[in-house]
């Protein structure tokens, strides 16, 4: 397998920098996170990955950020990347109790939560249940939007890889522009979205947890939602419930040449703007 040994050897370049790696244990399993201790006088920032995602996926912007930032912390969430899951029913409800379970215990002052995807989901969610925790919210495509029954299927589906087609067309729609190296990505992602933890999270994604209006309504942490205009992954109908939903002082961005995952293809450009937020708040 190819994303593995990608993996690894990402890890040691990480760690080569001073970003160094740790194992907190939680009740849903022992969980892998990079961390650094920043060096700018700025709050701490958390960095959620999405789903089939992992921390390593934001190498490059973790570089970047490094040394223009404050303390940083990004995990894996259970079962993904390099983090265990002790169920092999792993629920998108452990995965998210395992990584809040880390924030609790390793957060010790409130941070800015940047979330992509499901990670941005997960912290629109720490934020409502833990809101002296949070300092500010970056949510880059964030999952989470109540959909209809049509758009949830089309969504689920996406997730479902059964072929090399399917998972070459997922990875052709996170980017603003597909990469070269996508054919040779996709059995990689065939096989980790079609098995184990990965497809047990999917499978147990279900319309409730959607936030509700009245969730949202309750939000008073400082929010910017960035919504590339190429993105490709998450239904329009999704951008809209945020529009609706979300209480007046959240920030929509809309920016050219971001996609579902700016990290992979535009890692600068997102780094910048993550520095950019954090110093607005501070």
């Amino acid at each position: 397998m190819l994303l593995p040994l990608v993996e690894r050897l990402t890890r040691r370049r990480l760690n080569g920098l001073g970003i160094v790696s740790g194992q907190q244990t939680t009740a849903v399993g022992d969980l892998h996170f990079y961390s650094s201790e920043g060096a700018q006088p700025l709050p701490p920032l958390v960095i959620l990955h999405g789903f089939g995602a992992s921390s390593t996926s934001f190498a490059r912007v973790l570089a970047y950020l490094h040394t223009r930032v404050g303390p940083i912390l990004a995990p894996d969430a259970p079962g993904h990347g390099f983090s265990s899951a002790r169920n092999p029913g792993l629920t998108v409800d452990l995965a998210y109790a395992g990584l809040a379970e880390l924030l609790l215990r390793r957060l010790d002052a409130p941070a800015i939560l940047f979330g992509n995807s499901l990670g941005g989901a997960f912290a629109l969610r720490f934020a409502l249940e833990h809101p002296e925790r949070v300092r500010g919210l970056f949510l880059s495509s964030p999952a989470g939007a109540a959909l209809d029954a049509q758009d949830f299927a089309n969504l689920q589906g996406s997730f479902r890889v059964g072929s090399l087609a399917h998972a070459r067309r997922l990875a052709d729609s996170l980017t603003h522009l597909p990469a070269w190296y996508n054919a040779l990505l996709a059995p990689d992602l065939l096989w980790r979205f079609g098995r184990g933890h990965l497809r047990s999270v999917l499978e147990s994604f279900q319309p409730a947890h959607m936030f509700t209006t009245e969730q949202l309504a309750e939000l008073r942490t400082p929010t910017l939602v960035s919504w590339g205009r190429s993105e490709r992954v998450l239904p329009p109908a999704s951008l809209e419930f945020f529009r609706r939903a979300l209480p007046s002082h959240v920030v929509f961005e809309e920016p050219e040449g971001f996609a579902h995952c700016p990290y992979m293809d535009r890692p600068r450009e997102l780094g910048a703007r993550i520095v950019e937020y954090m110093r607005e708040l501070a």
